[in-house]
């Protein structure tokens, strides 16, 4: 069997590598295990700016600071013509190895991906604004940018010269995919927090922004695919206040991602120290109490069908046997949120608001 470990494929084995099924960790202990992180702040700073229309979805550009690095921008969408508060919805955008843009990938409407990176919405999205469609439904979404994405992304005059040096390029989506890997990760394991803690920062402080707005009554839940996906699980296991979860493309076992899928993921997958006390399918068990729907991609590229299929069934049976509400689907597509999968799981959310 081919591996990235090649004549090291042993050192799994040396290392006693078992991530347990069932997650030997809570939501404290997980945020401990996310490494130092900023103080939560109290005064978000919210700003409003310009309100639009498309297509029946009123646009409302919002931004706030969550107490380091630029403000985070964002969009917040209800359906035209709507003025009670509704339930609301995070929508956290995916990695792509695109970071100049976040929410306007699944955001049409608004400000446009340029025509170079317009594959995203149409491979991964089915060629259509998701949190649009979501809105459409009666939800008031939350589509923003997240730690090194838009908005919070690292400007280009900050890559290292080595990236370019190695790389002998110097296109921006290029050099943002080495920069996470070799130089921020570096900083983060200095300062002795993680990738995964940030970002689960920037969401929790996003969520209680939501909780403020007038547009929202009080219902929250969260959906995403890939990295969002991702980062939904992470939230859903440290925020009970979930109303419903949806993660779409990110779920499989550690043990089935050792031979050849762990370089294709970014490091928020791999937080140090945390499949000693969890294989990834046990984060989402931290929280039974939110309902939570897991769809995978048959064909998905990124992980393979047996850690699929063992994450699933290691969910479905710890949900079951601790009362929780777990709900799974698996489609014959590569890496994607088709427009039948985001209409399924529209569909839940709607039951679950």
């Amino acid at each position: 069997m081919a591996t990235n470990l090649g004549s090291f494929s042993d050192l799994p084995a040396a290392l006693n590598f078992q991530p347990p099924q069932h997650p030997q960790i809570d939501r404290d202990g997980l945020l401990k295990l996310f490494g130092q992180l900023p103080k939560f702040p109290t005064d978000f700073k919210i700003q409003r700016g310009n309100t639009f229309t498309h297509e029946g979805v009123t646009i409302t550009e919002i931004s706030w600071d969550v107490g380091f690095g630029p403000r985070t921008e964002a969009y917040l969408l209800t359906p035209e013509g709507i003025s009670q508060p509704l339930p609301g919805a995070l929508f956290l955008h995916s990695h792509d190895d695109v970071k100049s843009y976040g929410k306007e990938k699944v955001v049409v409407g608004a400000k446009e991906l340029p025509d170079d990176l317009k594959w995203v919405q149409r491979d991964h999205y089915g060629e259509r604004g998701a949190a649009n469609e979501l809105a459409k439904r009666g939800y008031a979404v939350l589509a923003f940018d997240c730690f090194l994405w838009g908005s919070r992304r690292f400007d280009e005059s900050t890559m290292p010269d080595r990236l370019k040096e190695i790389l002998g390029a110097d296109k921006y989506e290029t050099l943002s995919i080495m920069q996470e890997s070799m130089s921020i990760s570096k900083y983060l394991s200095l300062m002795g927090t993680t990738l995964a803690g940030l970002l689960n920062f920037d969401d929790r402080v996003a969520f209680e922004v939501a909780k403020t707005l007038p547009e929202i009554n009080g219902s929250i839940s969260a959906v995403g695919l890939s990295g969002g996906g991702c980062r939904a699980i992470y939230l859903h296991a440290t925020n009970p206040e979930l109303k419903a979860t949806v993660s779409v493309g990110a779920m499989a076992t550690y043990e089935s991602l050792l031979d050849i899928h762990v370089a294709p993921h970014s490091w928020m997958f791999f937080p140090q120290g945390l499949a000693k006390v969890s294989d990834w399918p046990g984060v989402a068990m931290i929280n039974t109490r939110t309902p939570i729907y897991v769809q995978f991609c048959g064909n998905d590229q990124l992980f393979t069908k047996e850690g699929m299929a063992d994450a699933n069934g290691q969910l479905s049976a710890y949900f079951t046997e601790k009362g929780g509400k777990y709900n799974s689907d698996f489609y014959p597509v590569r890496h994607s949120f088709t427009v039948e999968m985001q209409d399924d799981a529209f569909d839940w959310m709607s039951k679950h608001a």
